[in-house]
């Protein structure tokens, strides 16, 4: 979440409450869709960690494909 700098404290605090409770895949579904909705530029080294974190949690692909659309330095 630090790397998505714009994101709301709304939005931070959401997806922390989420972690907090165990709810690790709607929490990283939810910090995914608000990235790509505030259109926030990731360095693609932190898009190839949030990809390698999906995996991991058995998130669908394409959660982490639409931040592609917003690279930073692009």
């Amino acid at each position: 979440m630090r790397a998505a700098v714009a994101l709301t404290p709304d939005d931070i605090s959401n997806v922390q409450l989420l972690i907090d409770v165990g709810e690790w895949l709607v929490a990283f579904e939810t910090l995914c869709t608000q990235i790509y909705e505030w259109e926030i530029r990731l360095e693609p080294d932190v898009i190839r960690d949030l990809e390698g974190l999906g995996t991991a949690l058995g998130a669908r692909r394409e959660l982490t494909d639409h931040l592609w659309e917003d690279v930073a330095g692009a």
